[in-house]
C-alpha cells in the first residue's frame, strides 16, 4: 500500500548494538507521516481541522536489526471502525519480515482538544489506497 525506506542509525541501537524496541514505533509514525506528506497531508492536518492522535499500539519482533541496514517499512492497509484509523505495518529487510504491528489513533482537533470523526475526504484517501 505505501512504503518507507530508512537506513539503520547509531541512535536506532540499544546496548544489545541492536535495534532498540521503541524504535519500531518510531519507524511506524514515520512511515505515516511520509503516507500523509505524499498526499498533501500531515499529523496535525488530516482535514476538517483534524489531526491524528495515537490511542494504542502493538508490536511483534520477528528478526534483530542492526547498523546499516536498509529497511522498508511498509503501511499495509489502513482501516477505519467507527472513530478509530487502524494502521497495519509491516518491517522488512531485505526479504526477512522483522517487525509487524499496528497503530491506532483518532481524528483529534487540538484547538477544541476533542474528538472528531474522521474526515470524508480522509475516508475517501483511504478507500482509494485500499482498492
Amino acid at each position: 500500500m505505501f512504503t518507507f525506506n530508512y537506513t539503520i542509525k547509531q541512535e536506532d541501537l540499544n546496548y544489545g548494538n541492536h535495534v532498540g524496541n521503541e524504535r519500531a514505533l518510531l519507524f511506524f509514525q514515520w512511515a505515516r507521516e511520509e503516507f500523509l506528506r505524499a498526499n498533501n497531508l500531515s499529523e496535525t492536518d488530516i482535514g476538517d481541522g483534524s489531526g491524528f492522535i495515537q490511542t494504542e499500539a502493538t508490536v511483534q519482533y520477528k528478526k534483530q536489526l542492526f547498523l546499516d541496514q536498509e529497511i522498508k517499512v511498509n503501511i499495509t492497509k489502513i482501516e477505519i471502525k467507527g472513530l478509530r484509523i487502524i494502521f497495519e505495518h509491516e518491517i522488512f529487510c531485505g526479504d526477512d519480515l522483522a517487525i509487524t504491528g499496528t497503530a491506532t489513533v483518532l481524528a483529534y482537533n487540538y484547538e477544541e482538544q476533542k474528538v472528531k470523526k474522521v474526515p470524508t475526504s480522509f475516508k475517501e484517501l483511504v478507500e482509494n489506497y485500499n482498492s
